[in-house]
């Protein structure tokens, strides 16, 4: 084996191209040219490296190759990964800096750090990994910027996101204490560890996570849609795990969820996606977007779901300029917001959305509403003592629209429905009021609203919305979520409130 490895310099790149990274580490292992150039002139550390190959790039590292051609303007293997996305490389530049050097708080030739890099490509699950691991937010670039204010900066689509991770970890830092959460113990104080879905412990790639999944199909009844039959068109939105395309299947139009390459080689990241495609595949309802498929045969697994093809709930509050909401129409979303819930709530076990927000309710054009994304959401028995603890280090939902249990410690192991009826408290306020939940605290100070929680300040209610409304919001925002109303009970005095204000 050694000597036709030898006599071929290109199989190495061949490896690496392909993405077979035990075949990459027997290569080096048995004197492959490690420098042989592809015919870009690309050695293989630097394909491994724009490729964000962990495990090539490391076994390559160690065998002394070179990264040819050079990394210009002076940045290092650091700055590359964050500016490709290669999130799980640069977890571990990171993480064994030992080996690779202390990349986290070098300066380019702009005097950029990794971390002015991942604010200025938008991407909040890097600021979240490079904060969690101790780089510098005061480093000045030379545009005499700090990473924190480029980020307030910022017009990017994550950046209410990425100025919440500074933020958050202002708290964390500086040693600040979560909300008290039991009104029958006014005193007892917990540390927030809330934080971006990123600060997830990454683990490493196992040799056939894609087992898992198979396990998972065999328990479902959704349809595999082949590679091949899907057509990719414009881009619907971005997040941190996923981009969702519209795109076309067997001729009609779909949406198409697809995730990151780590979700077909990490067990954890498969995981979320096994859990996300669970809960789809039993959920049947008019206001709960439909799946229609899954597809496992691309190297990036993707979700194929219904095309809704108004935008968000978000979009048509804020953004729509040429078409405002009417009241009846507020009431008719809010009610079928509500009817969605109600349906996922009295499943048998209850299914908990947990991340419920204006953003996550899709329009169509008659203004017909599709919850969506449900990437966090679980039904009520799923939740094992391991999973329990590890949602006290992610992001369970976005801060705005938290429930107070959700930053407990103390409190994970029993959260229930009542985490939704508060966020439908506050995805009310948005609704009729067109003002965010805790409107007058900006995204750079978002830990502010944890320290209103903090004090049991009651969610500011505007004035402009109808009393009906006004009192269920109270009611649904109650701090002791036992006292909060049954999402039934919403509908309900949702529907009448409707018949006190809009003529049949």
């Amino acid at each position: 084996m050694g000597s036709s490895v030898s006599s071929n310099p290109k199989t190495l790149l061949d490896s690496i191209d392909s993405g077979q990274e035990l075949d990459t580490q027997t290569l080096v292992r048995f004197g492959a040219q490690i420098n042989a150039l592809n015919k870009e002139g690309y050695s293989p550390l630097r394909v491994s490296l724009e490729h964000g190959r962990v495990s090539m790039f490391k076994a390559l590292y160690k065998a002394k190759a070179l990264i040819i051609p050079e990394l210009s303007q002076r940045k290092t293997p650091l700055h590359r990964a964050v500016e490709l996305g290669h999130y799980k490389l640069a977890w571990m530049l990171l993480r064994e800096h030992s080996l690779f050097g202390n990349f986290k708080n070098q300066q380019d030739a702009y005097g950029n750090t990794p971390l002015h890099v991942a604010v200025l490509k938008g991407n909040s699950d890097m600021v979240a990994l490079l904060l969690k691991y101790n780089a510098s937010r005061d480093v000045l670039n030379s545009s005499g910027k700090t990473p924190h204010e480029l980020a307030l900066e910022s017009r990017s689509q994550m950046a209410d996101e990425i100025i919440e991770q500074f933020t958050l970890e202002d708290c964390i830092s500086k040693g600040n204490r979560t909300p008290i959460l039991d009104e029958n113990q006014p005193n007892r104080e917990q540390r927030s560890t809330q934080g971006s879905k990123s600060t997830l412990k990454v683990e490493e790639s196992i040799e056939e996570p894609i087992t898992l999944l198979e396990q998972a199909l065999a328990d479902s009844r959704l349809t595999i849609i082949k590679g091949e039959e899907l057509e990719f068109q414009d881009v619907l939105n971005r997040g941190s795990s996923c981009i969702v395309f519209k795109g076309k299947w067997r001729g009609s139009e779909v949406a198409i969820k697809q995730f990151k390459l780590e979700y077909s080689t990490s067990e954890k990241d498969l995981q979320k996606y096994i859990k996300e495609m669970q809960v789809l595949s039993q959920i049947r309802h008019p206001n709960v977007l439909l799946i229609m498929g899954i597809c496992i045969d691309q190297p990036n697994l993707c979700l194929i779901t219904e095309y809704v093809p108004n935008s968000s709930l978000f979009y048509a509050i804020h953004k729509n300029k040429a078409r405002i909401l009417t009241l009846s129409e507020r009431f008719n979303i809010g009610i079928q917001i509500c009817k969605a819930l109600a349906y996922l709530h009295t499943n048998d076990p209850p299914i908990i959305h947990r991340d419920l927000k204006p953003e996550n309710c899709l329009l169509d054009h008659a203004m017909n509403v599709k919850l969506a994304d449900f990437g966090l959401a679980r039904p009520v028995s799923s939740f094992s003592a391991e999973e329990s603890q590890s949602m006290t280090t992610i992001c369970i939902g976005t801060t705005r629209f938290m429930a107070p249990e959700l930053f407990d410690k103390d409190k994970v192991d029993s959260i229930g429905v009542e985490v939704d009826i508060w966020a439908l408290g506050c995805l009310l306020i948005e609704l009729f009021s067109n003002k965010r939940p805790w409107h007058y605290i900006s995204s750079s100070k978002a830990s502010n609203i944890f320290y209103e929680i903090f004090n049991k300040k009651p969610i500011p209610i505007p004035d402009t919305i109808t009393p009906e409304v006004s009192l269920i919001i109270q009611e649904c925002c109650r701090y002791n979520p036992r006292r909060r109303p049954r999402i039934t009970d919403v509908l309900d005095r949702l529907e009448r409130a409707k018949s006190t204000y809009i003529l049949s």
